[in-house]
């Protein structure tokens, strides 16, 4: 577990249980406070995103994958949440937990809509994000439209919220383990790489970095991003620049 997890999620979770145990006059001390965990940096050997030739690696591994004995919704996953990733920006995540009503048709544009009532997105923040052409010519909308299940990538056993987060890790977990069959630089985040590859393209393409952020869902710390909506129209319009991955 990284420290990072326990600083900001373990230790701010135990502070609050045991607030409440003083607030109700269970306890009379808090033996979380003031805990913090020492911040250790680690050597960095290589840079964070996928190199061309892992992203093409990945992507070759994804288009050539034949379903063995894992799920039908798992063989979709690593079929096609690399490429989602790769064209997008996004966190695997933010990608297993896709429904089929998650993808329309508007003003000629396919556009996934990533949202926190299909199971989880940092900050419970929405965004829609347009396909690149290369996904639509790879017949990923004909793909949603055969998908008989509500999700396409996960199939959690109940309606239940811990039902469906149980099934997103799953999925999640799976999609991990199939990058590092082909990556297995302990260096590079099998998810999170594709994340900084795409960055890292957009910058080289000039993508102005409001539309970028907009894309990949990144906060940012300029007060004035917050003002206006990047349309869809912009954001496809900066896809289609994004290069193709040929494998």
């Amino acid at each position: 577990m990284s420290l990072k997890t326990i600083t900001t999620s373990d230790i701010t979770g135990l502070r609050q249980i045991f607030q409440w145990g003083i607030d109700n006059n269970k306890l009379s001390n808090n033996p979380a406070a003031g805990v913090k965990v020492a911040k250790v940096k680690k050597a960095r050997t290589r840079q964070k995103g996928f190199t061309d030739e892992e992203a093409k690696t990945i992507l070759t591994h994804a288009s050539n994958h034949k379903q063995g004995r894992e799920s039908r919704s798992v063989f979709n996953a690593r079929r096609w949440v690399p490429w989602l990733c790769a064209y997008t920006g996004a966190r695997v995540g933010e990608m297993v937990q896709l429904r089929k009503q998650d993808l329309r048709h508007e003003d000629g544009l396919w556009i996934i809509t990533i949202t926190p009532e299909a199971a989880r997105v940092k900050d419970a923040e929405y965004r829609e994000v347009p396909l690149h052409p290369h996904l639509v010519e790879l017949s990923f909308p004909a793909f949603v439209e055969k998908s008989k299940a509500e999700y396409i990538f996960m199939n959690p056993s109940s309606a239940t919220e811990k039902a469906i987060r149980g099934a997103w890790r799953k999925s999640k977990n799976r999609v991990t383990d199939y990058v590092r069959e082909v990556v297995t630089d302990a260096a590079v985040q099998p998810n999170h790489a594709w994340r900084h590859r795409f960055m890292t393209v957009g910058r080289n393409l000039q993508i102005p970095r409001d539309i970028r952020f907009a894309i990949t869902g990144h906060a940012s710390k300029d007060e004035g991003d917050d003002y206006g909506e990047v349309s869809n129209e912009a954001k496809a319009a900066a896809l289609a620049k994004y290069p193709r991955y040929a494998v």
